[in-house]
């Protein structure tokens, strides 16, 4: 077997992350080969930290396999219903270890350029192994496979091997089978740099150390390269399906197969959320305050909750809920705008020696690790040049903040605005009503006024008949009155009556 780091299996940061991260901790195969190109890549990004190196080989693995799994649940209905798998360009084993807690090794294959990747995996993991050649003519396989999975092999390949690599993969599918690649979409491309109108651009520039950059570099293509070739190596006869960094939201995956039992739009897809600590700091008290962001970029998802795990146990757990604009800047949607997060771990809760998983999780249950380191470390990283601790960065997380709090001010402000002019309106409303109803009350007293004159004038009236009434009454009373009244009658007796 390879030589493999045997300072892993005690190692208290990698024991959390499997146990945190595995589907069956205590069968996880952590050794890593100390030639694998993807860890000591992982190593250079990390200035060298081992437990941070190891733990982004863990969690790269981790998310292929989350991608891989929702592809094949769509197809397959599950990772038990797959004959057999092939993972074509498979390294020394970073996908490969998670993907055999899902089926069994002996279903599995793979295969490498790499003789001693190929070697490990199978000695170390219990797979089958094909030992892979510089040349796709002479790669010469005698049997077919259900699932094949060729991840960041063609974002690697010039123009003259992408279509021969592709037709050898396409070629070895079952008739029902899947074929998983991925590529570097032209999305990815510098704004300077203009893609050819053959639509693929190739660079001689990767991350190995040992093969020819002129046979293995970088290459960017069009998803209008992409249909057309898997249109001629097919016949025709094949359905393309595209997800757009698809593969840790970098590279785009492609799936190819021949027989569409079920329809794409059927393939409900969704990626990882996405975070980082920005500060760790112990209080005044020895608290462990800790502050960063959390984000998620898929269409109606959102984060459900960071949680904050000392030595596996969950210890505290909180929500974004403040504005980071430099997150909505970078992933250029202000969906990911209230990303920001904070909070507090008692002293008496935590250890400079105990061991910090910080996670995201978001709606659709998947999860992003943060953070795995001991507290200690995690302290001292931040407080480094390489991290917080510079000036310029604290000034940028400074400036981060102002903005922030500017855009609360001159929200507020504006409220205020409105809320003022409404007030302003209000009084307007107030000052009128009052108007109508001081002539209203005017109006009402002239009412009054004249309705008083009017009964005045009714009584002066009513006086005035009365006297008259009285007047007839003393008439109707009086002695000449009485003869008056004989004299008509005699008069009407006589027939000598008038008018």
């Amino acid at each position: 077997m390879s030589n493999i780091t045997l300072d892993l299996v005690e190692n208290p940061v990698i024991k959390a992350f499997i146990r945190d991260q595995a589907k069956f901790p205590e069968d996880f195969k952590q050794n890593i080969c100390e030639d694998d190109e993807m860890y000591l890549f992982s190593l250079s990004n990390v200035k060298d930290d081992r437990d941070r190196a190891f733990v982004r080989y863990y969690a790269i693995g981790r998310r292929i396999l989350d991608t891989v799994k929702q592809v094949v649940e769509w197809h397959f209905g599950s990772f038990e219903n797959v004959p057999s798998f092939l993972d074509f360009a498979c390294g020394y084993g970073r996908f490969t270890r998670f993907l055999i807690q899902e089926m069994a090794p002996e279903k599995i294959w793979v295969s490498d350029i790499y003789a001693n990747a190929v070697k490990f995996q199978t000695e170390y993991l219990g797979v089958s192994g094909i030992v892979s050649t510089g040349k796709p003519e002479n790669y010469l396989i005698d049997r077919k496979f259900d699932c094949i999975l060729a991840n960041s092999f063609f974002s690697h390949m010039p123009e003259r091997t992408f279509t021969s690599w592709l037709q050898n993969l396409y070629d070895l599918l079952t008739k029902d089978g899947i074929l998983m690649f991925s590529v570097h979409d032209e999305s990815l491309l510098e704004s300077h740099v203009e893609m050819p109108a053959k639509g693929i651009l190739f660079s001689a520039d990767s991350e190995s150390q040992s093969l020819d950059k002129e046979e293995y570099g970088t290459t960017y293509v069009t998803e209008k390269f992409v249909r057309e070739i898997v249109d001629r190596v097919s016949g025709g006869k094949a359905f393309v399906h595209r997800i757009e960094k698809g593969i840790c939201r970098f590279q785009d995956l492609y799936v190819v197969t021949n027989q569409l039992n079920r329809e794409f739009s059927s393939l409900k897809f969704s990626h990882h959320p996405e975070g980082y600590v920005d500060v760790a700091a112990l209080t005044t008290k020895d608290n462990l305050y800790l502050e960063g962001w959390a984000a998620d970029v898929n269409k109606e998802g959102r984060i459900e909750e960071v949680q904050v795990l000392v030595n596996g146990e969950l210890v505290e757990r909180c929500e974004p809920f403040y504005n980071r604009s430099d997150v909505a800047g970078y992933f250029k949607t202000d969906a990911a705008l209230q990303s920001g997060w904070r909070c507090y771990l008692p002293k008496n809760t935590v250890t400079p020696q105990d061991v910090l998983i910080v996670k995201a999780i978001n709606n659709y249950g998947w999860e992003w690790i943060l953070e795995t380191c001991t507290v200690k470390s995690l302290l001292s990283q931040r407080q480094s040049q390489s991290l917080l601790g510079s000036t310029q960065t604290k000034m940028k997380l400074m400036e981060t903040q102002l903005a922030s709090a500017k855009i609360e001010w001159e929200q507020s402000q504006s409220k205020l605005m409105i809320t003022q002019t409404e007030l302003q309106e209000t009084q307007s409303q107030l000052i009128s009503a009052h108007t109508q109803l001081e002539q209203t009350q005017n109006q009402l007293i002239s009412v009054q006024m004249q309705l008083e004159q009017t009964q005045n004038q009714l009584i002066n009236v009513k006086k005035e008949l009365e006297r008259s009434h009285n007047r007839v009454l003393a008439m109707e009373t009086s002695k000449f009155w009485k003869v008056r009244t004989a004299w008509f009658q005699v008069r009407r007796s006589l027939g000598l009556a008038g008018e």
